[in-house]
């Protein structure tokens, strides 16, 4: 699969530009300790004083914030956190999803099809507001007073943003490995004395993983959705500081807290939110060719094994018609059509 996949080269440019970020924000963490260039005051050439926002420039391609910020510096830290912590909450998903549909698949049908039915009508309620209340009393804070440590207030999103998908992706998941479970191929290997792990191993993991991958990536695509309108609500990744003017300002710098804090200067200085806003569409539309890049795969590796001969995918009644031509052969050269019989 991963050589059809590589042959996608929007697929392959996009996967190129999400790393890249991830590189530049690491590195300038550990090289220059995730510290912003900021520029409080500005000379031009009349030697006139001038205050922030600068517009983009050559010395600012992306302009600063009302602050004095770098933009294109304030993106590249927050990629980390923005790109990162979708990452990780993707992966939790995943795995957390793939676990508990393996066990609730063991279930009674009449018992499965009753917590089913009973979990999809949670899936009505947007999950923007069930995280919005949630989260609201632990991540937002007052400047002066004491929080909660940043560590805990981290974690206490990601366990929340991973729980409130779990229930429809494991039994996603469940579905998908009980209609495996119920091929021909499968049967036919658990006839011949196939156990658990073998089928486990041979047959539903290799058709499971392109459908994982495939919903790692609408996952991804989803989290960062999630985490936008969190932004626009003011509730920011890892925290959210209240000033006594009523103004915000983000712990992380991650990309939906810009948004939330710039989205009001568009009239204004519009390059301000909308910096945040090209980089955080291009991440979707990268992650979205990536989807297609790998449904695109998984396509053709379909096709490729169904178009495999059939003497392939039986080896032993191609056996047993070569052993019978060969009987035929040896009685047909010791009678002759020359010589009655």
């Amino acid at each position: 699969m991963w050589s059809h996949f590589k042959q996608e080269k929007k697929a392959m440019l996009s996967l190129l530009f999400l790393i890249l970020l991830l590189i530049l924000s690491i590195g300038n963490t550990f090289l220059y300790d995730g510290e912003i260039r900021r520029v409080s005051l500005l000379f031009d050439e009349g030697a006139q004083v001038q205050a922030p926002p600068f517009a983009p420039s050559l010395e600012f391609p992306f302009g600063t914030d009302r602050k004095g910020y770098d933009l294109l510096h304030l993106i590249i830290e927050g990629a980390k956190w923005t790109i990162g912590a979708s990452v990780l909450i993707t992966l939790l998903r995943i795995i957390s999803g793939l676990f508990i549909g393996i066990l609730i698949g063991r279930m009674p049908h009449k018992l499965f099809k009753f917590i089913e039915s009973f979990f999809d009508s949670f899936t009505v309620v947007p999950m923007t507001m069930i995280a919005y209340f949630l989260l609201m009393n632990v991540l937002v804070f007052a400047n002066g007073t004491v929080p909660d440590p940043f560590y805990q207030r981290v974690a206490f999103e990601i366990i929340i943003l991973t729980l409130l998908a779990v229930p429809t992706l494991a039994f996603y998941m469940s579905n998908e490995i009980r209609l495996i479970l119920s091929e021909e191929y499968v049967t036919a290997s658990r006839i011949l004395g196939g156990s658990k792990k073998h089928i486990l191993r041979k047959h539903v993991s290799v058709h499971m993983i392109p459908v994982v991958m495939i919903l790692f990536m609408q996952q991804f695509v989803q989290v960062l959705v999630i985490l936008v309108h969190l932004g626009v609500l003011n509730v920011f990744f890892g925290g959210t500081i209240v000033f006594f003017q009523g103004d915000v300002d983000s712990v992380t710098h991650e990309w939906t807290g810009l948004l939330g804090l710039y989205y009001q200067s568009i009239m204004g200085h519009p390059w301000i939110p909308l910096v945040p806003i090209i980089f955080f569409t291009l991440t979707i539309i990268s992650s979205n060719f990536i989807l297609v890049g790998i449904e695109r795969a998984y396509e053709k590796e379909k096709v490729k094994f169904k178009s495999l001969p059939k003497n392939s995918e039986f080896p032993m009644e191609t056996m047993k018609n070569k052993s019978k031509e060969k009987r035929f052969t040896f009685i047909s050269s010791k009678y002759s059509k020359d010589k009655p019989i």
